[in-house]
């Protein structure tokens, strides 16, 4: 693990209910309803910065504890997009934070040049909380020469890196799961909890991506960004409340958290002797989330022993099913169980 202090204690972690504006590279601010649209929250490609400058202090760039021996520099050796990238080698250890990336789904993306002769280990490492010894660290990756792969600090997952060529690295982070899906050039080769990740105890919120070479030589990043989403808001169907008596009443429940539309059921008893009522469907136009609306089976005439079954299907794609049997004297369903 990263040599630094875990923190140790208590984090009382207060939400807040409204987003404040993040920023691009450049410090423009985003407004909050990028993020609540799904969109863009931050990005960085280098390029509004001079070739040779430090890149601490700018845009939103700083070193680990403000060390200015952890700066590093911009350059145009090499890049994904023109002109420029950030050069992270020998003492590099660079951060930059954003601020309420934590709800919903978030994917980090960043472009990752490993030259022919890189050697060492290289991080990317993605953090829950910065605050310098006492962070969270909630991923670690590596460039390793010695193996060739992009290697997981936390487990034996490794995957083989391009050498001298571009790669991309994507994680998806479910903040409604507490979960992580770590791609390298659009395959999957990582899966595990974000919060649980290298120092354990996380946040479910991405608060940092630091940079750090650990001594090694150089690796060049370039076109960052982080995008978020709110969580889809789906309905879920549910059968309820089957009884009996003079006919056949139920209801379907929306337990989702969207509302469910054109909702179709249908009410089929198999009995052999059951002359009326075999089937009966109707529509419930729109169904809210906590929704229920009761539905009965048409007039039923029969007698003897019947299976019973209620479905329910939405333009959603969500479907309820549930299976009784009763016993049905004319007009009467009775012994539903």
């Amino acid at each position: 693990m990263k040599k630094k202090a875990i923190l140790i204690g208590v984090m009382l972690l207060f939400g807040a209910s409204v987003f404040t504006t993040t920023s691009t590279a450049d410090n423009t601010p985003l407004s909050s309803a990028a993020f609540f649209d799904g969109g863009l929250i931050w990005e960085e490609n280098f390029d509004s910065y001079t070739a040779g400058s430090l890149l601490g202090g700018q845009g939103g760039w700083f070193p680990w504890d403000n060390a200015p021996t952890a700066d590093a520099n911009v350059s145009d050796l090499y890049a994904h997009s023109p002109d420029n990238s950030a050069e992270i080698t020998g003492s590099s250890d660079m951060v930059h934070e954003w601020s309420n990336v934590n709800y919903g789904n978030c994917t980090f993306r960043a472009w990752a040049y490993v030259p022919a002769d890189f050697e060492g280990q290289n991080y990317l490492i993605l953090l829950s909380l910065y605050n310098g010894g006492s962070s969270y660290w909630d991923l670690q990756l590596y460039f390793d020469s010695t193996t060739y792969t992009l290697r997981d600090y936390d487990s034996i997952n490794e995957t083989p890196y391009e050498i001298g060529e571009w790669g991309e690295i994507r994680v998806e982070i479910d903040f409604v799961n507490d979960w992580q899906d770590v791609y390298y050039n659009d395959v999957l080769w990582l899966s595990k909890s974000w919060t649980e990740g290298t120092s354990g105890g996380g946040i479910l919120e991405l608060d940092a991506v630091d940079l750090w070479a650990n001594g090694a030589s150089p690796v060049y990043w370039d076109d960052m960004s982080v995008w978020a989403t709110e969580p889809v808001e789906e309905p879920k169907l549910e059968i309820g409340g089957v009884t009996g008596g003079f006919g056949l009443k139920a209801s379907v429940k929306n337990t989702g958290a969207g509302a469910a539309t054109n909702v179709d059921w249908t009410i089929t008893l198999d009995g052999k002797l059951v002359f009326l009522g075999k089937s009966s469907t109707g529509t419930i136009a729109t169904l809210a989330a906590a929704g229920e609306e009761p539905i009965k089976a048409s007039f039923i005439l029969g007698i003897g022993k019947t299976n019973i079954v209620i479905s329910a299907t939405c333009d959603e794609g969500k479907t309820a099913e549930v299976t009784k049997t009763a016993l049905v004297l004319g007009p009467f369903v009775l012994k539903v169980a």
